[in-house]
């Protein structure tokens, strides 16, 4: 199976599981809450013994910063992700997360989130609302600063594993969107990967018409190239803006070989273009119908004032063959006359 094709049934399958197997890990209550802060400060101990009173902020950046974003046992391709879609034969969406480590375990990818890093940070669930109210509660840490050292040792993540991407960069993703890790870090960094660069980030998942339906469907084949679609992010071919827009975030980017014949047309439709409206192709011309003159040839038809019907014929004038000569041009026979 290719690293880069899109899930299987079975792997959907594992992904909805992978899905409601982390929705029951998850903290519900504060006593649930309180024993994973528990945990939380006694591994920050652990790492820290020289220190009088653990940093425990300082504990979430050791992980980013020094634990490992690699597993051994898995090969060199490795999975990112961004939100959710419904893919092929699935019944519902399905977040993307966990559809790349179902992906992962069967196609051996790198998953950030089974990685020595970031499966000890994503144990800690340090976004729960019963974990973060029993770290402020008993271990004096302020929410507002936990959240941003948080968020913060995610990015360091991000940006550390896909700096260590040197095979393919297999993507499950719908549109990518700036705000988000995949657009704002791992996109980057990986385009500036000289191991993996446009032409190494495939994606597993196919560009939705949801959000480009106004687009040709050559202009949305062409987005569709992975090469091209890793350059481009959600909103650059908003309808309620110009083509000419689109047009120059278009030819901004740096599209392969074989692109460039379409990328020129395309760029040169959308600068014309005032509205989107100008781009789709102009409707078919109505076919008319036959003449009366012709209705008289076809079948079923009644010749109305068409031509005339020929005469009725008094029977066969020759041996059995249709149209035979007139008899009153037919040469005579020679010998007796009567």
């Amino acid at each position: 199976m290719r690293s880069d094709g899109p899930a299987t049934r079975e792997e959907i399958a594992r992904a909805i599981a992978l899905e409601e197997q982390h929705k029951r890990s998850r903290p519900a209550n504060e006593a649930a809450g309180r024993g994973l802060a528990e945990r939380f400060y006694r591994d920050c101990l652990s790492a820290q013994p020289n220190e009088v009173e653990p940093d425990l902020l300082g504990f979430i950046a050791h992980i980013s910063q020094e634990r490992s974003v690699t597993n051994e046992d898995r090969g060199p391709d490795r999975s990112f992700w961004a939100y959710k879609s419904r893919p092929e034969g699935a019944d519902r969406d399905v977040l993307h997360r966990f559809l790349a480590r179902a992906c992962g375990e069967s196609r051996g990818l790198q998953v950030l989130e089974d990685t020595p890093a970031g499966n000890q940070l994503n144990a800690y669930h340090l976004d729960n609302p019963h974990v973060v109210d029993a770290l402020t509660e008993h271990y004096g840490v302020d929410a507002d600063e936990l959240d941003n050292a948080h968020g913060q040792a995610w990015n360091t993540l991000s940006d550390r594993y896909a700096r260590a991407t040197e095979g393919l960069a297999v993507t499950f993703a719908a549109d990518i969107t700036e705000d988000s890790v995949l657009g704002r870090i791992e996109i980057a960094r990986l385009l500036k990967n000289s191991k993996v660069g446009k032409e190494g980030i495939k994606f597993a998942t196919s560009l939705p018409l949801e959000g480009h339906e106004h687009l040709p469907p050559d202009v949305h084949g062409f987005m569709s190239n992975d090469a091209v679609r890793c350059q481009l992010r959600k909103g650059d071919d908003d309808p309620q803006k110009s083509p000419e827009e689109f047009a120059k975030k278009l030819a901004a980017i740096d599209v392969p070989e074989d692109q460039k014949e379409a990328h020129q047309g395309i760029v040169a439709r959308l600068s014309a273009a005032q509205d989107y409206q100008d781009l789709k192709p102009p409707p078919e011309p109505k076919r008319q119908g036959p003449s009366k003159r012709a209705k008289a040839f076809m079948p079923g038809m009644s010749l109305e004032n068409g031509i005339p019907p020929a005469a009725p014929r008094r029977g066969p004038t020759g041996h059995g063959v249709m149209n035979p000569v007139a008899a009153g041009l037919a040469p005579k026979p020679a010998g007796i006359q009567h």
